[in-house]
Order: C-alpha cells, then sequence, then structure tokens
C-alpha cells in the first residue's frame, strides 16, 4: 500500500462508523414523525437535510480527536466507544484532522443555507445545524471546552436527543408542532443516558485529562444510578401520554413498551455496576438498548404511516 494510501486510510478509521448509525436512526425517528402527523415525504428534503447533519456529525469525529490527543495518550486499552486513537500515533495527521472538520462545519451550513434558499426548508433549520455546529466543535475545543465545564454531557444531549430529530421533522415538516414537543424531554433523557453511557468507561483517562464531566465528579456508582434514573422518568413520561393524551396519531402505549428497552437496560446496568463495579459491558448495553429503541420506533412509525 502506498503511503498516501496508507494516510487516507488512516484518516477515515477516526470516523466512529457506530456514532454515525445512531445519527441516520435518530433523524430517520424525527422524520419519520412528521410524516406520521402529517408532514409530506420529499426525498431530495429527506436526503439532503441528513447529509447536513451527517457532515456535521463528521466534523466532531475529527475536531473531539484533534483537541483529544492529549486525553487520548492516557488510553491503555481500546475500547469500543472511545476515541480513535489515530492521532496519538500518527500526530502528522493532526493539523489535516482540523482541516478536515472545519471544512466539514462550513459544508454542513452552506448545505443548510441552500436548503433554506432553493428547497423551502425552513429558517429555523439552519439556526438549529448551526448552533449544534457550533456546540459540537466547543465541545472539545477551546476556549469553551464545554467537556471539561461540566456541561458535556448536556450539550450531548440537546444534540443527540433533541437537534439531530428535530433536524428530520423540520426536513419534512417545516415547524415543531405538539406532536414533536411531546418527545422532546424524553429523546433528551435518552440522550443524557447516552452521553453518560459513553463517557462511564473512561473516567480514569477523563480524570487524568483534566475533564470535569459528571462521571469524574461523581463516580460511576452515582452516575449509572441516574442514568436508571432518566430511563424510567423517560418511560414514565410515555406512560403518562397514553393516558392523557386524548389525541394523536402516535399510539403512546406502543411507545411505553418499546421504552422498556432502555429501562431494563439501565436497572440491569447499574445492579451490575453496583456489585462488580463492572463498566464497559453495562454501558455498551444501554447504548445498545438506545438503538434497539429508534429501530423499534421507526418500525412502528413506518407501520403507523403505511396502514393510516
Amino acid at each position: 500500500m502506498s503511503s498516501s494510501n496508507a494516510k487516507v486510510l488512516k484518516i477515515l478509521k477516526i470516523v466512529r462508523f457506530h456514532i454515525v448509525v445512531g445519527g441516520v436512526l435518530a433523524f430517520s425517528v424525527g422524520a419519520l414523525l412528521a410524516l406520521a402527523g402529517g408532514g409530506s415525504f420529499d426525498p431530495t428534503r429527506f436526503i439532503l437535510g441528513y447529509a447536513v447533519v451527517l457532515l456535521g456529525d463528521l466534523s466532531t469525529h475529527y475536531s473531539n480527536d484533534y483537541f483529544d490527543v492529549e486525553v487520548d495518550k492516557h488510553i491503555e486499552q481500546k475500547k469500543f466507544f472511545a476515541g480513535s486513537g489515530i492521532l496519538v500515533n500518527n500526530p502528522n495527521l493532526r493539523s489535516l484532522s482540523r482541516r478536515i472538520s472545519l471544512s466539514l462545519l462550513a459544508f454542513s451550513n452552506i448545505l443548510a443555507v441552500g436548503l433554506v434558499i432553493f428547497l423551502d426548508v425552513p429558517i429555523e433549520f439552519f439556526v438549529v445545524i448551526l448552533v449544534a455546529d457550533l456546540v459540537g466543535w466547543f465541545y472539545s475545543a477551546p476556549p469553551l471546552r464545554l467537556t471539561s465545564r461540566g456541561v458535556g454531557e448536556l450539550v450531548v444531549a440537546c444534540v443527540t436527543g433533541l437537534a439531530i430529530p428535530g433536524l428530520g421533522y423540520l426536513a419534512v415538516r417545516s415547524q415543531f408542532d405538539p406532536l414533536f414537543v411531546y418527545f422532546a424531554l424524553p429523546f433528551v433523557m435518552y440522550g443524557l443516558m447516552l452521553s453518560l453511557s459513553l463517557e462511564a468507561p473512561d473516567v480514569e483517562i477523563d480524570r487524568k485529562g483534566g475533564k470535569r464531566n459528571l462521571v469524574v465528579r461523581k463516580g460511576t456508582r452515582s452516575v449509572f444510578l441516574f442514568v436508571f434514573a432518566l430511563s424510567v422518568l423517560a418511560a414514565l413520561a410515555f406512560f403518562l401520554y397514553g393516558w392523557f393524551v386524548t389525541y394523536s396519531i402516535v399510539d403512546f402505549s406502543f411507545v411505553f413498551l418499546f421504552s422498556l428497552v432502555p429501562l431494563t437496560a439501565g436497572l440491569f446496568g447499574f445492579v451490575v455496576v453496583l456489585q462488580k463495579k463492572e463498566v464497559n459491558h453495562s454501558s455498551a448495553l444501554n447504548v445498545g438498548s438506545l438503538f434497539v429503541f429508534n429501530i423499534l420506533m421507526i418500525v412502528y412509525l413506518l407501520v403507523t404511516i403505511m396502514t393510516a
């Protein structure tokens, strides 16, 4: 393999495929919710809308690896949800990674502007992606470096649980309405559950790197208790919607049943961590349960749309 091909392969390995898949699922859930609620499906708006999200998402892969290179040097054993570590072993690629991240960030916003101008996508779409992209950059970039200021988890929760499905919703329906509002709070809870579960296995690395996230400050047991509480609250919200929301195209009884998957994972993870202090598998179980929840939502919404 030539040196240039090897360089390209290494830079591509910075992309974390499972994070990309999570973005696809979250965007699709938002878009299908909008479609079920009466929106009209435009393949061009859907595909280009997701492209905006994908470009912003990929930008964070490169920026996080670039700005976290000193922290990543403390990683002794590669973990599935951790950074790639490519820039630790290949410092010559650092500047390229930064340029790629900034380019993707710019293209994400330029494409969003194009959608607003040429495809009648609402201006809110551009505002949401602009904020999400800037937050994604400053998550690890100085001078803000949000991950070191104790707000990194909340940032990830709002981007993954609110912004990404929200962009899918706007790409199809062009406005937020009560149906999206119903899901907003539980989705942010799941976003926070995701963020904390991703952080938990790296608590010692983050402590050495000077991060002040919740896992570092409170410890893994407290965090997994909090994760379980979030899964309970999200399930409770869907349960109450099933009782009190008298009219909705979405049957919240089904959504409540789907929410039992992350709830079960959250309970199991907390019990395991409490007894054995095993973090890695519990974190992976929590993350996997959220993937399953989104997949169940997508299947349910597709059936609802096709049978409406």
